[in-house]
């Protein structure tokens, strides 16, 4: 799973950004992983207001050509032109910060909840508390866990779009084999079943879990493991951090002895990268992983016999209770828009309900919906794909159990739970409460840091 990784090294954005060309025109490159698209006229000389658009690339193609077609008709409806790219999330950091410091920003943006949390603390975003009333005045409610995500001060700094959700795969058929008619209800029994499934003789592992240094997965694994001990990796309220507790301790002992006592999971899994897991599964290394719905639609299209073998479940609960890591993904305004009240309607005009719902179940069930109501719709009832929404409702996020701050997620990305989980794995003498009492200094360091 990908995720939000600060770069502090910005490139140059374009001078300027194009004028729309006609609505049939033809998309190009322009840099790695990005498409442009344009819609308007360019013979109308630059009369007509020109509206930027700048979105994440999808897994899932059918999704990019209706993004474009609804930006086109968006432009065709208002009389504007509007240049959209999409570009893929590796790149987009770069961009923004180059735009932002030249001060030609996009009219709208994709932003993961982090990058909001972040351009909010640089006061660079719009308010858009108004849109996210309206829509809901117009659509329904949205999910009060994806703005929970945007909100600072009780206010909307972006407008969520839709979600993603990591939840439990396992082979249905390996389970049986060995006895459980169903898969874990907590991470005890998930502790239980990973010991049962693993056979080094047969090169299959019980638990698919990683720590290799960049592994955002590994980030987000470990943090809803703790939270459902009771414990924090983080702060009670955005200063005061109580890391270091006998919960954080116990949860660290549990994940240390899956590796080292049980030897549950592939011995490679200490160097994996965000793909480690996938291949783990896709190749029948391991039994159960933590992904969210790219897989299974890489199952589904590659390996039907695997996609039959595969059960989906939300993540197991702890002493207490279930708490998921949160992916919350936005459309904001930044306040250097040179036509605010024109994003404003475009925003509007891409949570459509009657449109929103057929882009989501395009991308199902890698992209979730943020309405509440869309959550029944019968694609996310089916049995591999209900698991994702439902998982949404136990979404937490980084900073809990304070609220998400930039300081939480400058800590995520400096992957400092990744390091000490490793050497806690790969030491002898280096201890569980050694660890989350060293976890402890470092992130405190991070909070106090001017």
């Amino acid at each position: 799973m990908k995720t939000w990784m600060t770069r502090t090294v910005a490139v140059a954005l374009m001078a300027s950004l194009a004028a729309g060309c006609s609505s049939g025109g033809s998309a190009g490159t322009t840099g790695t992983g990005t498409t442009k698209e344009g819609s308007g006229s360019a013979a109308s000389g630059g009369q007509k207001p020109t509206l930027t658009f700048w979105m994440k690339k999808q897994l899932f193609e059918d999704q990019n050509k209706l993004i474009l077609e609804r930006a086109k008709q968006f432009g065709v409806d208002q009389n504007v032109n509007v240049n959209i790219e999409l570009i893929a999330y590796e790149d987009f950091y770069p961009k923004w910060s180059a735009a932002i410091e030249s001060k030609t920003t996009p009219d709208v943006s994709y932003f993961g909840y982090q990058e909001v949390g972040q351009f909010y603390g640089k006061d660079v975003l719009e308010d858009l508390s108004d849109v996210v009333k309206k829509l809901e005045g117009t659509n329904g409610e949205i999910q009060e866990s994806m703005k929970k995500a945007v909100t600072f001060q009780g206010k909307q700094y972006a407008v969520p779009f839709w979600t993603e959700s990591q939840v439990l795969y396992y082979r249905k058929d390996l389970l049986k084999n060995a006895g459980f008619d169903a898969p874990p209800k907590t991470w005890e029994e998930f502790r239980k079943m990973a010991k049962a499934l693993t056979d080094p003789s047969k090169g299959v592992y019980g638990a698919g879990m990683g720590y290799g240094k960049g592994n955002s997965d590994a980030e987000f694994l470990t943090r809803g493991i703790i939270w459902s001990y009771g414990g924090s990796l983080d702060t009670k309220d955005g200063k005061t951090v109580i890391v270091n507790s006998p919960e954080s301790v116990e949860a660290t002992k549990f994940i240390r002895d899956i590796f080292l006592t049980d030897k549950s999971t592939p011995p490679s899994a200490l160097g994996w990268d965000d793909s480690g897991n996938n291949k783990a599964y896709l190749s029948g290394q391991a039994a159960m992983i933590f992904n969210v719905g790219s897989t299974l639609a890489t199952i589904k299209k590659d390996n039907p016999d695997l996609y039959e073998k595969t059960g989906i479940a939300t993540y197991p609960a702890g002493p207490k209770g279930t708490f998921i890591p949160g992916i919350s993904n936005n459309l904001g305004i930044f306040k250097d828009s040179k036509n605010k009240d024109l994003a404003k309607q475009f925003v509007e005009f891409m949570l459509n309900a009657d449109w929103y719902k057929t882009w989501i179940e395009k991308g199902a069930p890698l992209t979730g919906p943020v309405y509440t109501k869309l959550t029944t719709e019968p694609v996310w009832q089916e049995e591999k794909n209900k698991a994702f929404v439902e998982s949404v409702k136990g979404f937490n996020f980084l900073g809990f159990p304070g609220e998400y701050n930039p300081k939480a997620g400058e800590i995520f990305n400096l992957r400092i739970v990744n390091d000490a989980f490793q050497k806690l794995l790969l030491e002898p003498n280096y201890t569980p409460e050694t660890a989350v009492k060293d976890l402890h200094t470092k992130i405190e360091e991070v909070y106090n840091k001017k």
